[in-house]
């Protein structure tokens, strides 16, 4: 017997697929964004399983949520860390 139920994975691919013309009527530089977005979903497709009935575009749409609040997070932490050194050398 097969499976019955479609990987998310799977529905992240549809999905993808379902954006296709937005996408193709994007610029290059913000192709390449969107398809971030749908790369950050896939990263987190082991997370997105335990929704027992996810809405596929909610699950894309938190996983790069959390991936640009990771990125603010880091540059915060780097911008803290420069502007500690001017203090440190200062005799």
């Amino acid at each position: 017997m097969g499976r019955t139920v479609r990987t998310f994975r799977d529905a992240i691919r549809i999905e993808e697929a379902r954006w296709k013309e937005f996408r193709r009527t994007l610029r290059p530089a913000q192709r390449e964004v969107f398809d971030k977005i749908f790369d950050h979903a896939r990263s987190l497709a082991d997370a997105g399983t335990m929704i027992p009935t996810p809405r596929i575009t909610e699950v894309i749409f938190l996983s790069a949520i959390l991936r640009i609040q990771e990125e603010i997070d880091s540059i915060g932490k780097r911008v803290q860390a420069l502007e500690k050194l001017p203090e440190e050398s200062t005799p």
